[in-house]
Formats: C-alpha cells, structure tokens, sequence
C-alpha cells in the first residue's frame, strides 16, 4: 500500500513534467524501456535495491543507465533521487504509474491480448482495430503466449474479457454435454 502511494507521487509529479515539456511519450517509451532492462537482470536489480551497495555505487549504475538509455535530465534526475533516497526499487510502480497516466492523457487503452502461439503483424493490428472499434479509443496491445489455450485468443482490455481461446470453447461444449 504504501509502496503504491508512494510510487504514484513519483509518477504524477514526473508527468506533470512531462505534460508541461509536451514529452509524454518520449518520457514513457525511455522509462518503460529502462523498467525493462532492470526486470531482465537479476544482477541489475541486486544493484539497485540492495542496501549493501553504498549510494555512490548506486548513483554510477544509475548514471551508466541513464548514459545508455539516453535519458532527458528529467526522468534521469528522478533515477538519482530514488537512487539518493534507496527507493530504486520502487521503479517499476512509478513506471506503470506514470504510463497508465500517459495512456489516459493521450486517449489510449491498453488490451492485454493472450494467445497459443505469437501473434504476427498483420493479426495483431487486426485484434488491435477490432477492440478499438469495441471501446472506442485506441488500443495498445500487450502480447503474451500461453500454449495452454490451444488456439484462439483472449483479450482483456480493463475489466473486460473477451475470450475467444479454443479451451474455453471446448469447456463450454463439455458443460453443455453434461447437462
């Protein structure tokens, strides 16, 4: 809970930044880019939420992450007060913040859209156009596989699910075959 309270603060006050500077975008493509350069490593993150590490080694990392991500000096600035103030490890809550933020200032949602196998180009933008028909706005989609589904697809786009996976199917007919 607080973790959460406490990330948004970051979030809101970093995107009224970035609305101010008209780099809502930019700001929210580098950030979640960054999120998920810590997520893949193990080493990273040990790095930068780990209290034996002292602040000085800290704020190095953080300054070679802002250096490789080419970061403006804002989002880098706020890496080096969480790095100041040992909160690295609330990064990832402050990026999701602040991209649900920048999602609702741009008119965007996002669907998360599951599927047996990985979707291509071409039926991603189809789903993509179809839910964007459904909710009118525009959709974002983010993939994931998950081959216990067997074929089909399943979109979730708030609290809304609309599954069209072949197990689901095949649970349906077993229900109906039941009864």
């Amino acid at each position: 809970m607080i973790m959460g309270s406490i990330a948004r603060r970051y979030a809101r006050a970093l995107f009224s930044l970035a609305v101010e500077m008209g780099r809502v975008e930019p700001w929210s493509e580098s950030l979640q880019s960054l999120k998920e350069a810590v997520e893949g490593s193990a080493d990273l993150r040990d790095v930068l939420s780990n209290p034996v590490y002292s602040r000085e080694q800290r704020r190095a990392i953080v300054e070679k992450l802002t250096a490789a991500f080419r970061l403006e000096a804002e989002p880098a600035n706020l890496l080096l007060l969480l790095g100041d103030r040992n909160r690295l490890d609330y990064l990832g809550n402050i990026v999701e913040h602040f991209r649900a933020l920048a999602d609702a200032h741009l008119g965007r949602v996002r669907a998360k859209v599951t599927s047996a196998v990985p979707l291509d180009a071409a039926a991603a933008k189809a789903i993509a156009d179809r839910l964007s028909q459904a909710t009118k706005a525009t959709v974002l989609l983010d993939r994931e596989v998950d081959p216990a589904l067997l074929g089909g697809v399943v979109a979730q786009v708030g609290s809304v699910v609309y599954d069209g996976s072949v197990r689901t199917q095949l649970e349906d007919l077993r229900r109906q075959l039941k009864q």
